[in-house]
């Protein structure tokens, strides 16, 4: 007999809510954990191949200097960055414009989602203005002369 492995996937309050009511609505599954295996076989399934970000390689596993007080890895934040909603990115992209400068942001984040995201963090005026700024010069360089 095959022995099953549990695994473990985190959900926002949010998607909670979303599996809850779909779980209503489709009675053959009988849980979280039945959708789950049945989803991500699908998804295993049908899909050959997906547009995924660089690997980190061995630097992957390593804790972000920035990030000294969470345990979370460099392939952690690229994971939060890239697919997490908007609430939870809110903290970490504002701890990253408080204490990375602009070449280590970069490799992180673009330009246009700092800019998106700018007027939803909480930071400090002067830290904002300077982000502020600084995106408004890059994005739209002075003519030259």
């Amino acid at each position: 007999m095959n022995r099953s492995v549990i695994a473990t996937i985190r959900f926002s309050r949010q998607e909670m809510g979303e599996l809850a009511r779909y779980l209503r609505r489709n009675a053959y599954f009988d849980s979280i954990s039945s959708l789950g295996r049945v989803a991500t076989m699908e998804f295993v399934r049908t899909r050959k191949a997906l547009a995924l970000q660089p690997s980190l390689g061995q630097d992957g596993r390593k804790r972000p200097w920035f990030l000294w007080d969470y345990g979370l890895t460099e392939a952690q934040v690229h994971e939060l960055l890239t697919h997490a909603p908007f609430e939870q990115r809110k903290w970490l992209l504002g701890r990253m414009l408080e204490r990375l400068g602009p070449e280590e942001i970069v490799r992180y984040v673009s330009l246009e989602a700092l800019q998106q995201a700018l007027p939803h963090l909480r930071l400090d005026e002067k830290v904002k203005r300077h982000w502020e700024e600084a995106i408004a010069v890059w994005t739209h360089p002075a003519p030259r002369s």
